[in-house]
């Protein structure tokens, strides 16, 4: 008898896991939730034409139940809550049976069943179960709704062929669960300063249990594609994930994004690796398909649950999330303007076959080898293209610590202090890695994705000097991205490669910002029950494969 872990099993129930398939009947309407397909409605009895619908939506908790599994020292991890949830789809009532996730399970206290029920609840992708034979289930689970979250909907109606191609929208993947540099300190016994001050990073972002680099990508995918109309997704021609942490060594990722968002079969697919520009790398290629009419849309995914060996620096600030950006000749708020790379076999970090954890080569990581070939790339973007730094009105740099893109700010005369004394206003600069860690391939992106993916950005100067620079309101002097300005983004990939690739802010951006959900409250989040998480380093060191249960 096959074994329900098998992957014939899992190939047969894969729609149903990816995208909640449900089915509705035409003669009543009514939609049930069914692992098989049923010829006859088990609502009214009747025969009739049954159809297929995605019942991936919001919902709110109907019931739930926990189990507490596993248990590390006094605390209690993989802990459990599955339950109903009841949605409306067109008026419909279903209710679907799932497992919960981001739920937090007391140890020693009875859990409170009725505070759960009628919480609201929203979809994400989160690994189901491991065959023993080493594949990986993927599926829908259900975790809490913040309770502030705006609802992201499509900016515009329809696709809007664009003259040029470029970025059309930015989604995230943020982990719930975040560890504070203090707590690393106090338990590894070091200067909490040597964090704080020394990588400038307060605290960092920590996967749950069901979380790797496939879901996050996932993650990420479905919250930029909810930016655009539906029939976006019939236009995706190619779809990359960029990663140091893919859960397998030769399956690719991509295809679980790729099967997620119910894109045609027909497209390019794969993932790529060049340490943490292994997704910059990809944009030129994708830009110079859609100009040559090869594909329409593509899918660009850095994806990371960053790893470092437990006390090393590479351990102190690593985090975990994905960015996708859609690229694509549709709906274009940021016009893709030039990118230039700087390339070189320079091993300053590595991670040979069989290790555990990568190595850096220390004093040979950073100024022969972050800033020499991040530099060397923005100086021929900037020189190719003719722009002076003073065009610039926002950037970000790749981001393994706030400290070294700090220098690279400073370098090119993009910090406050120095703007400021060339009549400049301030420039924005996207710096998430502060309150998410070293999230590898996704860094650069994340530091995009605050700039791109927020309203307006506060200045801090005093009232004198921003009516000096020419703020409208100088006692609260914001920047808010407008229609012809550039955007900066520095790329770095040890082995090594560096890139820098410029944007511009197109018509549409405006309408973007009315729907999108601001980064700083997905960085923020101060919803009590929701919001971020604070967890001790053993628990972080579990959810990312760090230590094992016995």
């Amino acid at each position: 008898m096959m074994s329900r872990y098998g992957l014939p099993y899992y190939t047969r129930t894969r729609d149903i896991r990816h995208r909640l398939i449900g089915y509705k009947h035409s003669e009543c309407g009514k939609i049930f939730f069914s692992s098989k397909i049923k010829q006859i409605c088990p609502e009214c009895g009747r025969g009739g034409t049954i159809n297929t619908v995605s019942l991936v939506q919001d919902g709110v908790i109907d019931a739930i139940s926990i189990s507490r599994e596993s248990q590390i020292g006094l605390e209690w991890v993989k802990n459990k809550a599955v339950g109903i949830i009841k949605i409306d789809f067109d008026g419909s009532e279903v209710r679907i049976p799932t497992e919960l996730t981001d739920i937090d399970i007391p140890a020693n206290k009875i859990f409170s069943v009725q505070e759960w029920i009628g919480k609201e609840v929203e979809p994400t992708m989160r690994i189901l179960d491991n065959n023993p034979d080493g594949a990986i289930y993927y599926g829908v689970k259900f975790k809490p709704k913040p309770i502030n979250r705006k609802k992201q909907i499509p900016f515009t109606d329809k696709l809007i062929e664009c003259k040029n191609p470029g970025i059309a929208s930015i989604g995230v993947s943020i982990p719930r669960y975040k560890t504070t540099a203090q707590n690393m300190a106090k338990h590894l016994n070091i200067d909490p300063n040597y964090i704080l001050k020394g990588l400038g990073v307060k605290e960092v972002t920590v996967p749950n249990w069901d979380q790797d680099t496939s879901t996050l990508a996932m993650d990420a995918a479905a919250d930029a594609l909810s930016l655009l109309p539906p029939e976006i997704v019939e236009t995706i021609g190619m779809i990359v994930v960029g990663s140091e942490s893919k859960p397998y060594s030769v399956k690719p990722s991509a295809t679980n994004v790729m099967s997620y968002v119910g894109a045609p079969e027909n497209i390019i697919v794969y993932d790529a690796e060049f340490a943490c520009i292994a997704t910059g790398m990809q944009i030129k290629p994708a830009i110079s398909m859609i100009k040559t009419g090869e594909i329409d849309t593509a899918l660009l995914i850095g994806a990371d649950v960053a790893q470092g060996s437990p006390g090393d620096p590479l351990d102190l600030d690593t985090g975990a999330g994905a960015v996708c950006m859609v690229i694509s000749k549709y709906n274009v708020i940021l016009e893709y303007l030039t990118m230039n790379t700087h390339v070189g076999d320079h091993p300053d970090f590595a991670r040979r076959k069989y290790q555990n954890y990568p190595f850096h080569g220390h004093a040979f990581t950073g100024n022969p080898s972050y800033f020499a070939y991040q530099e060397a790339a923005i100086n021929k973007t900037l020189k190719m293209m003719n722009i002076d730094l003073k065009e610039i009105v926002a950037a970000t740099f790749h981001q393994p610590n706030y400290n070294f893109e700090k220098k690279e700010v400073q370098k090119y005369k993009l910090d406050d202090k120095s703007r400021i004394e060339a009549g400049l206003k301030p420039c924005v600069i996207g710096k998430p890695v502060i309150y998410l860690g070293n999230t590898y391939s996704a860094a650069t992106m994340f530091g995009l994705a605050e700039i791109v993916n927020e309203p307006e950005h506060a200045i801090k100067i005093d009232k004198e000097t921003a009516k000096k620079v020419g703020f409208e309101n100088p006692d609260n002097p914001t920047i808010k991205l407008m229609e012809g300005d550039k955007i900066l983004t520095g790329w770095y990939g040890s082995g090594a490669g560096g890139g820098c690739a410029i944007f511009e802010v197109t018509e549409l951006y405006k309408k973007y910002l009315n729907n999108i959900y601001p980064f700083s409250q997905r960085l923020h989040n101060p919803d009590e029950i929701t919001g971020k998480k604070y967890i001790s380093l053993i628990k972080r060191y579990f959810a990312k494969d760090m230590i094992k249960l016995k």
